[in-house]
């Protein structure tokens, strides 16, 4: 469908459509486009997007799907480009007569896989789940209920990190933010507009209204390997400003298990590094030049000009979060300089539907 302001949705590519050459049977391709939306028949969808995780697939399949039966609610898979043994595993976890579906998204990348989501969903309401994530009992209600306030167009979750080992003694509090720990300590209550936003792993939408402003951003979002963020967070200020009101569920809670590889200093270093690059693509987008040029100055700067710390064991964690700081200001840079050029082209979705959201 046309993206707001007369810019249309990436063409989808000439596999859309087909499973992939060696797909297992019930390996479905991505029929659905965004402009033809099947009429919403059961409650809820819960969504899970995956890219070469085989071996986590079944946690997570079989958490959603017994949410799913509680609210007569669906779970479609979307295999984003998986070349391991994902669609191999996902038929294995289909047991009769269970709502699971599975579709193929063959351009890489979040943003591309969850606006296949969106467009195979048969509900009003898209939940997404991380793929390394679990769902607590009683999650999918709490998100589906807020729903029936008709201005609500976003929900989000609280998230509980679970590790896969002994906690690192250098592993602080705000380095715990990166492996998305999320709680705003506090009952169900509407974000604070422009101050808080909810967080991807925990994160449903209306599903009319995500296609309205034009899905995911393609811009921004994680692609393979590259930690690129943001694109649930940008979608939502799509919708804050499109006058859609986002909820934070503080009962739906979804444990959050970090990967084994991800508990070691290099890796929150390539995470704030790509965290500032996002960061400054999603503020070029999404506000005036001078406050994402001034988070730059007032915000970043002061990070930019620390001593460089390269961790040795014994790790010291206040100068391992400097050093995270400090890539995070030198990837904001890096972004803007990169992005200052092509600004005109990254905000060239960004209108919201004349005369605001349908209710």
């Amino acid at each position: 469908m046309p993206a707001p302001g007369g810019a249309r949705l990436p063409a989808r590519t000439p596999r859309r459509g087909t499973a992939p050459p060696d797909a297992a049977p019930g390996h479905d391709g991505c029929r659905a486009a965004a402009g033809r939306h099947r009429p919403p028949v059961i409650a809820g969808s819960i969504v899970i997007c995956t890219h070469n995780r085989a071996g986590l697939l079944a946690r997570s399949v079989r958490t959603a799907l017994d949410e799913a039966r509680t609210c007569d609610a669906e779970v479609v898979v979307v295999d984003n480009a998986s070349t391991d043994d994902t669609a191999t595993v996902l038929p294995t976890l289909r047991e009769r007569d269970d709502p699971l579906r599975v579709v193929y998204e063959p351009r890489l990348g979040l943003s591309a896989a969850r606006n296949c989501g969106l467009a195979e969903v048969r509900s009003t309401v898209a939940v997404f789940l991380d793929d390394d994530a679990v769902p607590r009992p009683g999650w999918l209600a709490a998100h589906l209920k807020l729903y029936t306030a008709p201005a609500v167009a976003c929900v989000g979750g609280r998230i509980v990190v679970q590790l896969p080992a002994a906690r690192p003694p250098w592993l602080t509090p705000p380095l715990e933010k990166a492996l998305t720990a999320y709680d705003l300590g506090a009952p169900t209550r509407r974000y604070d507009p422009g101050d808080e936003y909810p967080c991807g792993a925990n994160l449903s939408y209306r599903v009319s209204t995500a296609q309205a402003l034009g899905g995911f951003s393609l811009l921004v979002g994680p692609r393979g390997r590259r930690l690129l963020q943001h694109d649930d967070t940008d979608l939502c200020c799509r919708i804050e400003r499109a006058g859609g009101e986002m909820m934070y569920a503080h009962e739906a809670v979804v444990d959050h298990h970090v990967l084994p590889e991800r508990l070691v200093p290099g890796w929150f270093l390539a995470h704030h590094w790509e965290h500032g690059q996002s960061a400054a693509v999603f503020h070029l987008r999404n506000f005036e030049l001078r406050r994402a040029l001034g988070r730059l100055r007032w915000h970043y700067r002061p990070h930019i000009l620390r001593v460089p710390y390269v961790p040795r064991d014994p790790v010291d964690p206040a100068r391992l979060l400097a050093e995270c700081r400090r890539r995070e200001a030198l990837g904001y840079l890096v972004g803007v300089l990169r992005g200052l050029p092509r600004r005109h082209a990254l905000r060239r979705d960004m209108a919201a539907p004349v005369g605001g959201l349908a209710p």
